[in-house]
């Protein structure tokens, strides 16, 4: 068999087995997958991040060569012949080549280069705080349209179940064995149960359409959520977890060593600048009233100097330019220890809200036990006389109400654990082990680290901006 006849084989056979078993109903794998492929809140914080990496090379550009070259054209003239007056003109072009080399700047590009290096590894973890978003509001996403569909089917049961008590009640008063106001309590209860249909389709389509935001694509068929994320045994756990993972504490560390890098290089501006320069000039002048070859002159010119500089006085910009850097240092010092209370929060918030969801579910399923007893209970005995169509009513709302409680605990279960794993800086594609192309930022970096030195430079770029 060759080896087309076999890719036709087993195209053949998973089509088959497609066709037999149906049509496979979406993960929450598959959920998160297409809201990373699709994300422009991705798309847009890693083109940030591309952004934030362009700043290496232009800060390690200040301890390179630097050439332009040059080209000019002019043409003067003594007199105007409107006025009668000889015309005497000279012509000069002139072409050149600049170069400048600073070999010290006090230290002022090494910080420069360092404080670029940190920024490129704060926008890296911004890059990963974003996933986490991304990831998060999908989770909740897909919960939130299972729960409201959840909500729909008992509110449409709700209904039925009304409707049979309605004609229950209408019967038994056709006989006498109610009076009008039961009638009229199933009538209303009914009326009530049809709106509280329709409050829950909407919020149904309000989830769906949230989920196709965030997702990418509608939901069709959305499979029951996979089991739970492992998770730490202890909020103390939890927390130290966050310490050390959290990408905003890792962006916000890199923020703090970006702008201590920045005082350095402001006080790099108290220290002398050495400058290698040098030029090369080509000259052709044309002078008419010059006796020379027709009045053509042909000139050369090359230099080459050293150039130091010392500040001595400079109206207090420079003392200035350190006080501000250091006020920023401060603020970003100020700022990373705002994250780190912030984050100890959320986890402790998320362990909370997760101990809260799994007491409910515990309750409720209890609640629904006990509510389903009596309700059997007392529509029999309402049959017999011995209870009143509003008992019947009453009983069944709560049977209703527990069944509602218990979706809802469920999902906030899941969106809890989920919150806690964000919480901890572990929402990442790489902890789920999501089967995603994941976004490589070191592979633009070291196509533009170097500058226009970086090997394969082009066809990286070009790749990475889809160019090709």
């Amino acid at each position: 068999m060759t080896r087309s006849a076999g890719r036709l084989a087993t195209t053949l056979c998973i089509a088959a087995l497609m066709a037999a078993t149906g049509p496979r109903a979406e993960t929450l794998t598959d959920a998160m997958v297409a809201a990373y492929a699709n994300s422009p809140t991705l798309e847009v914080v890693r083109a940030g991040l591309r952004a934030a990496d362009e700043n290496v090379p232009q800060a390690r550009a200040g301890l390179r060569p630097r050439v332009a070259a040059t080209a000019g054209a002019t043409l003067a003239t003594n007199n105007d012949r409107f006025f009668g007056g000889r015309d005497d003109f000279s012509d000069r072009q002139t072409v050149g080549l600049n170069g400048a080399w600073t070999i010290f700047d006090g230290g002022a590009t090494d910080a420069s280069v360092n404080a670029a290096l940190a920024g490129v590894n704060a926008q890296r973890a911004q890059l990963t705080s974003a996933e986490q978003s991304v990831l998060l509001d999908t989770v909740t996403a897909y919960l939130d349209v299972r729960r409201d569909l959840r909500f729909v089917n008992l509110a449409q049961n709700n209904v039925r179940v009304i409707s049979r008590q309605l004609q229950a009640a209408s019967d038994r008063f056709e006989v006498g064995e109610v009076t009008r106001t039961d009638v009229s309590q199933a009538r209303a209860r009914l009326a009530a149960a049809r709106t509280n249909l329709v409050s829950n389709q909407g919020a149904l389509e309000r989830s769906r359409e949230n989920y196709t935001a965030v997702v990418g694509r509608a939901p069709v068929d959305l499979a029951p959520p996979p089991p739970l994320p492992q998770l730490p045994s202890s909020e103390a756990e939890a927390i130290e977890i966050a310490n050390a993972t959290h990408p905003q504490l890792e962006a916000g560390r890199a923020q703090v060593r970006a702008a201590e890098y920045r005082v350095e290089q402001a006080r790099a501006a108290y220290r002398p600048n050495v400058e290698v320069n040098g030029n090369v000039t080509f000259g052709n002048t044309f002078d008419s009233d010059s006796p020379v070859r027709a009045g053509q002159v042909t000139n050369r010119s090359s230099q080459v100097g050293v150039q130091a500089s010392l500040p001595l006085y400079q109206g207090g910009a420079l003392s200035s330019g350190v006080r501000q850097a250091v006020a920023n240092q401060e603020q970003a010092q100020a700022q990373l220890n705002e994250t780190a209370r912030l984050i100890r929060q959320q986890v402790a918030i998320a362990w909370t809200n997760l101990a809260v969801a799994r007491s409910s579910i515990q309750s409720s399923r209890q609640q629904i036990t006990a509510a389903r007893v009596a309700f059997e209970g007392i529509v029999e005995e309402a049959r017999l006389g011995a209870r009143t169509t509003l008992d019947v009513l009453d009983t069944e709302q709560d049977l209703l109400n527990a069944q509602s409680n218990l979706v809802s605990a469920e999902r906030d279960e899941y969106v809890a654990a989920y919150t806690l794993l964000s919480a901890m800086g572990l929402l990442t594609v790489d902890h789920l082990n999501l089967p995603v192309d994941a976004y490589n930022p070191d592979v633009y970096f070291r196509a533009v680290e170097d500058g226009p030195f970086a090997p394969d430079r082009g066809a990286i770029l070009d790749r990475i901006l889809g160019r090709n």
